[in-house]
């Protein structure tokens, strides 16, 4: 009996945190119905923000915000901002990360402040270094640690292919 009452108390202590992950949510603003973070799908209407989303992020017509992103984000007329770590693919118009991003976006505009890994694809993109691919009519980052750059104007801080005086080089930079 010990043992089934000890079992049942550590299932029951386990399972305490995945209670507090909601699996659908509607966030509009200043409300999330049911609040929480997220692990399934979260839908938002003109502005949502939650702590954590893992899962599927669709926006319509707003920002969806959370501080840590795992997922697929699809934002129809909208945006996403993480404001620590996103880790997944984006389609929006513009994808804003304060912080890191591994995975895909695609959007008018991204921007990762800090290390991106992966494939930005838009009109301007920018990280503040960059592991992958920057497809764009305008890419910038503060330095290409292995990564290639293709679009029109490429931006590097630290210096191009060709040499490390020369920060813009049209066409394709890169550095491996």
């Amino acid at each position: 009996m010990k043992k089934l009452v000890s079992t049942i108390a550590l299932l029951g202590a386990l399972s305490t945190p995945v209670m507090a992950a909601e699996f659908i949510q509607l966030s509009v603003p200043n409300n999330n119905f049911p609040p929480g973070d997220v692990e399934g799908v979260r839908f938002s209407l003109l502005y949502g923000q939650t702590n954590s989303v893992k899962g599927v992020d669709i926006s319509i017509l707003g920002l969806a915000e959370s501080n840590n992103f795992t997922g697929l984000g699809l934002d129809f007329l909208g945006a996403q901002r993480v404001k620590n770590h996103f880790t997944g693919a984006s389609l929006s118009w513009a994808n804003w990360h304060d912080n890191t991003g591994v995975g895909g976006v695609i959007g008018a505009v991204n921007y990762t402040e800090n290390n991106f890994t992966g494939l930005q694809l838009g009109f301007a993109n920018y990280a503040g270094t960059l592991n992958g691919v920057q497809f764009g009519f305008v890419n910038a980052t503060q330095r290409i640690n292995k990564g290639v750059q293709i679009g029109l104007i490429n931006y590097d801080a630290s210096g191009t292919f060709v040499s490390k005086d020369f920060p813009v080089f049209p066409i394709i930079n890169g550095r491996f």
